[in-house]
């Protein structure tokens, strides 16, 4: 199983699909309020990121999303807005959850406003999406959100910078290309947690670079001690002359029967003739709510191809 972002930063589906793990109403029963262990912890996660893609279907949520250029700071930065201000832009979008058994916990960015400047077409593309055929959805997905990537800031071509991408490391599917450590407990949202971090072994790696060459990423999850539910997710993808910190924080939103993402922060740091500036993006997420017309959510069908 193997999917890819590629670090320029494009995704690309490849190889065999990601394919969901069976509906396993058993976790609730198999964990009790015991502390779990990091394996068992580990496969509730996995299974909170299956039902995420499940429960979700046809969730819409607005996104206010501040990209900018900035002088690189004396030290790696470990909050927003360390570096000088080169350059800015804001972007209002819309964020959609289309059920898709190879990427249950994809998201597809659909850009309304660019600086305050909406965008025509916008109610059209939902329409036309919502009461697709199946075999369709796929390729309007694709259309709507390569329209929208061209709008990103920046010297540095990237499509990761979404919020649920971590989720790809928790699938069942692909959590053996990982290394976990539990690095033990900590508080967050009002609750006991674990942290645990992860490195990516082998050669089989879920990023790509511009060259099609294999980046290896490391990060760590704080998760729910007892459920596995992800709270908050940090990852940073390494590649010879590219750096990439992205960070995820997940909350709980009235009506939604998951937490979601709430926060997204990153930053991207490329060796060469720019290496003085690094490109950084904050976003956040509200007006959660669930989109229908007479046919329904659309729903994308068989692997990619």
């Amino acid at each position: 199983m193997r999917i890819f972002a590629v670090m320029c930063l494009v995704a690309v589906a490849g190889g065999t699909s990601l394919v969901p793990a069976r509906d396993n109403a058993r976790a609730s029963q198999s964990v009790s309020s015991a502390r779990p262990t990091t394996t068992d912890l580990l496969r509730l996660a996995g299974e909170q990121v299956v039902a995420f893609g499940r429960d979700l279907e046809g969730i819409v949520a607005r996104e206010a999303y501040v990209q900018t250029v900035r002088q690189w700071p004396a030290s790696v930065p470990k909050s927003p807005g360390k570096g000088r201000l080169i350059e800015e832009r804001h972007l209002r979008s819309d964020l959609l959850l289309v059920h898709d058994p190879s990427v249950p916990w994809q998201i597809h960015r659909d850009v309304l406003a660019v600086d305050g400047r909406d965008l025509a077409g916008r109610e059209a593309r939902l329409r036309q999406l919502f009461s697709a055929p199946a075999a369709d959805v796929r390729a309007l997905l694709l259309a709507i959100v390569e329209d929208s990537a061209r709008h990103n800031l920046g010297h540095i071509e990237r499509n990761i910078n979404i919020p649920t991408f971590p989720m790809v490391v928790l699938h069942p599917e692909n959590q053996w290309r990982f290394e976990f450590r539990d690095r033990g407990m900590v508080a967050e949202s009002g609750r006991a947690a674990r942290r645990i971090s992860f490195s990516e072994r082998g050669r089989l790696r879920v990023i790509r670079d511009r060259n099609g060459r294999d980046v290896r990423t490391e990060g760590s999850f704080v998760l729910d001690g007892v459920t596995g539910e992800l709270l908050r997710a940090t990852m940073e993808p390494r590649a010879a002359d590219l750096y990439t910190h992205l960070e995820v924080t997940f909350g709980a939103v009235d009506g939604v029967p998951r937490r979601v993402p709430v926060q997204m922060w990153e930053w991207y740091w490329q060796q060469g003739s720019l290496r003085d500036r690094y490109v950084e993006g904050l976003a956040t997420y509200d007006s959660f709510r669930r989109f229908t017309t007479e046919v329904g959510s659309p729903r994308v069908v068989g692997p990619p191809d």
